[in-house]
């Protein structure tokens, strides 16, 4: 069944598209860095005056360890919602130098069909395509089909530490019978992708103390350094090549499914890309592309991505290192629960003789997946059809890390507006034009399809 006017909605989004994108624009010149509060402020305002302006209501709510929150809602016809989970902070990932882009970062200027933005491709595109979504019902003079509500955040940190108790505290304004969440694209063969899954994060730091302070290294043979038991208990946690040998580490993994693993395949993975940009000839394991493709969704890792101890000035230097630590990034996969690994790594630690060691949580989020035969899942693709004209590309597992499982138990599907070669992060980043009004055009299909289907 069709909504009977999604055809005017459609049309809409036409007519204004270039307001919309000049509405775009004015976003991605507000520069928010988490390193500037008061743009990230401004760009809070700034949403919540865009929502307003297209018939909705939105507060912009200071909370803890976090940059301003958007809560907004447009009312809708049917009994219906559809929730929006976005971000408006930029520089996710190191950014590079500015002066490698064609035209400045916050200019948002238009090159070639191209809006070059950072944070246009994570994620100032795709939050504006809800909203403009909702606007183009309006301007074709009609109630949106749902009502649609909105959470998005400013991340301080990485990790959005506040998002839980956020979530928490609004739950009953963000109720939703499915949820539209950010990080995708159209792939080199103009398919969309969505994802349905979210890895988890732990995040520790482990601190070997030995001595009250640095000792003469006459005495190494007699006293022991921070740097040596730091090392030696680095070494029980994983093999050279990175397999962890804690034990109960996966246990509790949910297996891949059949049909997952031949979503999975349908999957673009260039695995000649990524061996050229890391300059090795293979991957560890000697696994081919599509294995590769698999074991970077579905494997929970372990990553020393730090170490610090001892004297390191250019000098030579005579001490036994007092103090020495490393921080480790632990990604969760569906199934697994942050508790219950930090539990594991702690009894393996204590296990082997290094339970002295102290052992700081910076940083945990759950892992979170939708399952692939839910009918939202099946709503969204047939509404990806209907505006791309190709087929979806439904992707179970991701490699990538976040904080949706906040929103658990729900539907959650990613949906975005940029393109994976759109340099995200990096210099010259950018979406296409035609990308931005097809994934407008593609919400308002999901919310005309949500209305029609019981």
């Amino acid at each position: 069944m069709t909504h009977p006017d999604t055809a005017a909605a459609l049309a809409a989004v036409d007519a204004h598209f270039d307001e919309f994108v000049e509405e775009l624009q004015q976003l991605c010149r507000i520069r928010s860095r988490r390193q500037e509060p008061e743009e990230m402020v401004r760009t809070a305002e700034f949403i919540a005056a865009s929502v307003r302006n297209w018939g909705g209501q939105a507060d912009v709510i200071e909370w803890e360890h976090s940059y301003p929150y958007v809560l907004a809602e447009v009312p809708g016809a049917a009994d219906r919602s559809l929730l929006h989970f976005t971000h408006y902070d930029v520089e996710v990932e190191p950014a590079g130098d500015d002066a490698d882009w064609i035209s400045p970062p916050y200019a948002a200027e238009i090159h070639n069909d191209r809006l070059y933005a950072r944070g246009v491709a994570d994620d100032k595109g795709a939050l504006m395509s809800r909203i403009h979504a909702v606007a183009a019902w309006r301007l074709a003079g009609l109630t949106p089909p749902v009502t649609s509500r909105f959470i998005v955040e400013g991340k301080k940190w990485l990790h959005s530490p506040g998002l839980g108790s956020f979530v928490t505290a609004h739950a009953e304004r963000l109720t939703s019978d499915g949820t539209l969440w950010e990080n995708s694209w159209v792939d080199g063969q103009d398919r969309l992708l969505l994802k349905l899954a979210e890895k988890g994060v732990l995040y520790l730091r482990l601190t070997a103390h030995t001595l009250p302070r640095d000792l003469t290294s006459q005495n190494t043979v007699l006293l022991p350094a921070a740097t040596a038991r730091l090392a030696a208990a680095l070494a029980r946690l994983q093999e050279p090549d990175g397999t962890v040998t804690v034990p109960g580490f996966a246990d509790d993994v949910r297996p891949l499914t059949d049909a997952e693993r031949d979503l999975l395949a349908e999957v673009d993975f260039d695995g000649e890309f990524l061996r050229r940009r890391a300059g090795v000839d293979g991957f560890t394991g000697g696994l081919d592309d599509r294995q590769a493709a698999e074991a970077i969704r579905t494997v929970p890792t372990l990553t020393v991505t730090g170490i610090a101890g001892g004297d390191m000035r250019d000098d030579v230097t005579l001490g036994i290192p007092a103090t020495a630590s490393a921080k480790l990034e632990i990604r969760l996969v569906p199934g697994q629960d942050p508790d219950r690994v930090l539990t594991a790594i702690r009894r393996h630690l204590a296990a082997t003789g290094f339970g002295d060691l102290d052992v700081e949580v910076m940083a945990t989020s759950r892992p979170n997946v939708t399952d692939h035969r839910d009918p939202f899942v099946a709503l969204v693709a047939d509404a990806a059809r209907r505006v791309y004209g190709t087929e979806p590309v439904i992707e179970p597992y991701t490699q990538w890390i976040g904080n949706q499982g906040v929103l658990a138990g729900r539907p959650i599907v990613g949906v975005g507006v940029s393109r994976a070669d759109s340099g995200v992060d990096g210099p010259n980043e950018n979406i296409r034009l035609d990308d931005y009004r097809a994934g407008i055009k593609h919400v308002v299909e999901v919310m005309a399809a949500m209305a029609v289907t019981a």
